[in-house]
């Protein structure tokens, strides 16, 4: 059963205080996690960061692990945003526009959260539980481009392509991995915006190269 799941179930109907409570030590978990690493955070230091008790925690969260699931989905909402929603399938023009606002938000959004991230990758290396929740995220990204790209060749803006599934698990891993590279893994050194805006190019080229816009 994936981290959280009756957590989260009974974390419905709160009230705005206990709502404004769980979101402190959410933020709080968030803060411990990153800057002290998966092993050595402990709950002590995060009911601290949070100022609350370790048993407040338990209030909202089952244990460590599933207040460790749910910073990382909310990180994956962050990354997420409406990227997709709003894209327009009017045009080739105006889909170029639309995908650059999804992958500037996206890589904006990845070089924010660089240290989420490399923590994110790090867990999913030694639970099988966290590296379940990671490919179910990667599940989503990659479901949100088939459907975008179904659309636009349903609506002849783009060739029909054979595989569109293969195509989004592809410019999907593409992104996310040169992210990691450049962002976490600090391939060029230090990320700064100049780093970002060739991140974003490169990941636009490839993006549109592949559909054919």
């Amino acid at each position: 059963m994936p981290h959280g799941t009756n957590r989260a179930t009974r974390n419905t109907g709160l009230t705005p205080r206990a709502r404004e409570r769980r979101a402190t030590i959410l933020n709080a978990a968030r803060e411990v996690f990153v800057r002290d690493g998966y092993h050595e955070a402990k709950l002590t230091q995060i009911a601290r960061e949070a100022h609350c008790s370790v048993g407040t925690l338990y209030t909202y969260f089952e244990d460590r692990d599933d207040l460790l699931a749910a910073v990382l989905n909310q990180v994956e909402e962050e990354m997420r945003g409406s990227g997709g929603k709003h894209l327009n399938f009017h045009s080739a023009s105006a889909v170029r526009r639309s995908i650059t606002e999804v992958n500037r938000q996206y890589l904006a959004t990845f070089q924010r959260n660089a240290r989420e991230m490399a923590l994110m990758d790090q867990v999913a290396q030694i639970d099988p539980n966290f590296r379940e929740q990671r490919r179910q995220r990667a599940r989503r990204f990659v479901d949100r481009n088939t459907r975008m790209i179904e659309q636009l060749q349903q609506n002849g803006v783009i060739p029909v392509a054979e595989d569109p599934e293969m195509l989004a698990a592809s410019l999907s891993g593409m992104v996310s991995r040169l992210a990691y590279s450049m962002f976490v893994e600090k391939y060029f050194g230090e990320p700064n915006q100049r780093t970002l805006d060739r991140v974003l190019a490169t990941a636009n080229k490839v993006w549109f190269t592949a559909l054919g816009i």
